[in-house]
């Protein structure tokens, strides 16, 4: 479509949700994406004209085979030029897409916003994570330090050349304000979650299991996973052999992973208390938050945490970290708690509090599930594009 808004992305994150929202709206110039519309691997498909959409398959394989055949630091550098090289390809046929304003995801907006301004299309950058200079500050990196500093270049390009950047919360918008970018080029849309996927079940943990907690993620530190342990360690050494919770992991193995190793698998007198799941299909995922009674997610930095409105949806209460982008959804008392951020002992003294009334927490599943009526991805649709609406003419 001419004058319409084209849509970028090297993966998919949410990406293809605000494809599906311009295209409800008459606006999709184009969706172009190191993941196909169609379906692919682990991603479902998605309902867009074919007309509009393009494919760069490099990306997609070149992050897999690094991840598969290098050392973490050559992955890591493989995984930059990957996204540089998707933008590359997106910027070469700009000219040619008709759009008005172009979207395009961190790391790989930098050519293609360099074109858009030579072409006069406005550039919207899509930003699913918190600045990077709150980044380095909470929780740091491990990338190697050439690497570090080169996507903090691009990053700052990025920034300096886009027309607007587009949040998916408050708490991430902040930080772009903190940065010192100009609050009328910073706006938060925050994200939704399928609510007929994510359905409420019949609110009886299985027999035998006690109070589970569920955590969903990457064994990563930026989701605070040694957190989560050290707290859970405190109150299976403080609370009696009858009400011993359950933790349950569902996530890939991360750079914390190896806090896992070593840990007894228990004996039929004491069995063990964690189950780590691997990773998850998403309706796995939701048969999981069914199962579970709590939703613990202490992460150092999450600018929005899919997990909570999905959880919420499943009539299951969150105990999140003050950052954790989604806390907007939660009630204190009535559809979880905020803990403050690297506070093993408050996160520890509420995991604590729950397994001593569990159930005071499963009497909290109504009002969880209509707290996520408010974060549907027809929400989002409708948040989208009446923003974009205000932002390209």
């Amino acid at each position: 479509m001419n004058g319409g808004v084209l849509v970028t992305h090297p993966g998919r994150q949410h990406s293809h949700q605000a494809a599906l929202a311009l295209q409800g709206a008459g606006r999709l110039a184009g969706y172009w994406s190191g993941v196909p519309a169609r379906r692919f691997g682990r991603y479902p498909p998605v309902s867009l004209d074919s007309r509009l959409t393009r494919w760069f398959p490099w990306t997609p394989a070149l992050r897999r085979g690094g991840d598969a055949l290098l050392p973490a630091g050559a992955a890591a550098w493989n995984d930059f030029f990957a996204c540089r090289l998707f933008d590359r390809w997106a910027a070469a046929g700009l000219r040619r897409s008709g759009a008005a304003a172009v979207i395009a995801c961190e790391i790989s907006a930098l050519a293609t916003f360099r074109q858009a301004k030579r072409l006069g299309l406005t550039t919207l950058l899509d930003a699913p994570s918190i600045h990077r200079a709150a980044q380095d500050r909470l929780h740091g990196t491990g990338d190697p330090p050439g690497l570090h500093r080169r996507i903090a270049a691009v990053k700052d390009g990025e920034i300096a050349l886009a027309d607007h950047v587009l949040t998916v919360s408050e708490l991430a918008r902040q930080t772009y304000l903190d940065a010192g970018v100009p609050p009328e080029k910073v706006h938060a849309v925050a994200l939704g979650a399928d609510l007929e996927l994510f359905a409420p079940g019949p609110g009886e943990a299985p027999a035998g299991e006690g109070f589970v907690f569920l955590f969903a993620g990457a064994t990563i530190r930026r989701k605070g996973f040694d957190l989560l342990l050290a707290a859970f360690d405190r109150v299976v050494a403080a609370e009696p052999p009858a009400r011993l919770p359950r933790l349950r992991i569902a996530g890939p193995r991360g750079d914390l992973g190896h806090l896992l190793d070593g840990r007894s698998p228990g004996s039929p007198e004491t069995p063990d208390r964690i189950a780590f799941l691997g990773p998850q299909t998403q309706d796995e995922l939701a048969a999981e938050l069914r199962r579970a009674d709590c939703l613990v997610l202490p992460s150092r930095n999450d600018s929005y945490a899919m997990v909570v409105p999905e959880a919420l949806a499943s009539g299951l209460p969150v105990l999140i970290s003050e950052m954790v982008g989604a806390k907007d959804l939660v009630t204190e008392g009535r559809t979880g708690w905020i803990v403050p951020v690297e506070e093993v002992r408050a996160l520890a003294e509420r995991m604590a509090w729950c397994v001593r009334h569990p159930e005071a927490v499963r009497a909290m599943r109504a009002d969880c599930r209509r707290a996520a009526e408010a974060a549907t991805w027809p929400a989002y649709a409708q948040r989208f594009t009446d923003l974009l609406g205000s932002l390209v003419a």
